[in-house]
């Protein structure tokens, strides 16, 4: 019985962790640019965000994380050879 008990105290325990992480997301407040082959991305507040540039007729292009405790980053996303259609932007 005594490992049945932790074994439910343990599964309590990551829907507070998946909670926690979906809070500090939604703690960030982004906006992006599109232009050309290029374009931007501005993020506002607390979390870990990163790019994904989306490319017209060559693979998309994902950035590495980036991580900021408040205020404002602003980061250019990775260049596109042809056009960018869009930029998504995933965050944790």
């Amino acid at each position: 019985m005594a490992g049945l008990s932790a074994v439910a105290a343990f599964s309590l325990a990551v829907p507070q962790a998946v909670a926690g992480e979906a809070a500090a997301a939604q703690s960030l407040s982004c906006k992006k640019h599109v232009g050309g082959k290029t374009g931007w991305v501005e993020c506002k507040g607390k979390g870990q965000w990163r790019t994904i540039s989306i490319c017209d007729f060559e693979q998309d292009r994902t950035s590495e994380w980036y991580k900021q405790n408040g205020g404002t980053k602003r980061k250019a996303v990775l260049k596109c050879w042809w056009d960018l259609a869009d930029i998504k932007i995933e965050k944790r």
